[in-house]
């Protein structure tokens, strides 16, 4: 078993997953025609757990913090190793599924699929774990979750992503975070009594211009954006109130602490300098996702070896290191902060990148279902080797262990 499953596991995991495609594609789409933001997933999150308690499932609803998640377990035998599948489901508010996470949930449908059909006909000991996990699009589902214990007790958490115009095991994202900041001051007449006020608009356009001059300084693979949001309502009366959005990216969740340390005072100074006091509220964190290469080398001969992909459209992963480097974010990546893991993206030959109505169109095409399939085949492969084969877990565990040091969190 050190170069893959055998050839009957892998037939038996194709066909499990191929008899339900019809099913599969039905699920799929009734995801992609009832689009629902984040934290509005009462349609999509209720259709997948009913459809796991209807396969003998154990599901708890409205799980780690959040209403529309769900946790749904299988075994057939007590002790092993627990394999992780996360689920997506949300929308994006005005144009739908363009992002796929319809396919997303459908791929993460067929590695359950794939990998219970076996564990039934293998009796292989071990625990599979589907997390249904809401409001991805800037919401930071599983953060959230993370934060309620979710995926502590999971040996790996896998999961799937469409793309455009290429597939690539080993996703490389970047660590995220945004925050608000409130500034308060004091309110007078900006023509009689200036002197009596505090202005809270001079604060945060002094914060706005801190940022500007900080951005010469920051490395190559960072970012600060942000946006005035309020800063007053008349220009005859000092404003009492200001506020803003921002939003603040770095290589990985080390650099985005390190960046945190260097933003933060300027917002204080800008408080100092004209008076006022200043609150600042960080919302959900998204870490990088901490890529497994043990997993995603075995993710990409599976795919290239037995589920017919041609070997350039999945280059090397040295390759796609520098090629398909992205600069969005996933919080599939605190995942992956908890357990070893990785982000697969999948090609569905989309005519534009996600966000956009062309994607959304894609996402609902009978090739981006199929890919989908293909994707959570490979998923479920690797997730039955991680069940059975000790060696190539130990693997899998020493380099996330090597990899959590390097960023100084174990």
């Amino acid at each position: 078993m050190k170069d893959g499953l055998p050839s009957n596991i892998v037939k038996t995991v194709t066909t499990a997953i191929d008899n339900a495609n019809e099913e599969l594609r039905t699920i799929n789409l009734q995801i992609w025609n009832n689009p629902e933001v984040m934290f509005e997933e009462f349609k999509a999150a209720d259709l997948l757990s009913s459809w796991f308690e209807s396969k003998s499932w154990t599901v708890k609803r409205g799980v780690y913090g959040i209403e529309t998640a769900f946790e749904a377990r299988f075994s057939v035998r007590e002790g092993g190793r627990t394999v992780c599948y996360n689920a997506e489901y949300d929308a994006l508010p005005g144009i739908g599924h363009a992002c796929g996470h319809n396919l997303i949930a459908t791929s993460t449908l067929a590695s359950a699929i794939g990998v219970a059909a076996v564990m039934q006909e293998k009796q292989i000991p071990g625990t599979l774990v589907v997390m249904g996990t809401p409001a991805e699009e800037t919401g930071g589902g599983k953060w959230i979750m993370a934060n309620h214990g979710a995926w502590k007790d999971c040996d790996v958490c896998l999961m799937t992503h469409g793309m455009s115009s290429f597939s690539t095991p080993l996703f490389i994202s970047k660590a995220s975070w945004k925050f608000r900041a409130k500034f308060h001051g004091k309110g007078s007449h900006a023509a009689g009594a200036p002197w009596d006020g505090r202005n809270a608009c001079d604060a945060i356009v002094h914060a706005y211009n801190g940022l500007a001059l900080l951005r010469q300084h920051i490395g190559k693979d960072e970012s600060i954006q942000g946006v005035i949001l309020e800063a007053g309502k008349a220009p005859n009366v000092i404003p009492d109130y200001a506020e803003g959005g921002y939003s603040i990216r770095a290589k990985n969740s080390k650099g985005l602490y390190a960046l945190k340390e260097r933003i933060v005072p300027i917002f204080e100074g800008a408080a100092a300098a004209t008076g006022c006091t200043v609150e600042v509220f960080w919302d959900a964190l998204y870490e990088d996702v901490l890529s497994n290469r043990t997993l995603a080398e075995r993710y990409r001969s599976y795919m290239l070896t037995e589920l017919g992909l041609a070997a350039e459209d999945m280059i090397s992963i040295d390759e796609s290191l520098v090629k398909h480097a992205q600069n969005g974010s996933s919080d599939h990546g605190n995942c992956t902060y908890i357990t070893p893991g990785i982000q697969a993206l999948f090609s569905i030959k989309a005519e534009d990148m996600p966000h956009t109505p062309a994607f959304r169109e894609a996402a609902g095409k009978d090739f981006g279902h199929a890919e989908a399939l293909r994707a959570g085949k490979a998923n479920a492969l690797i997730g039955l080797e991680v069940m059975l084969n000790d060696a190539f877990y130990q693997s899998v565990r020493a380099e996330w262990e090597s990899s959590m040091k390097e960023a100084g969190r174990l």
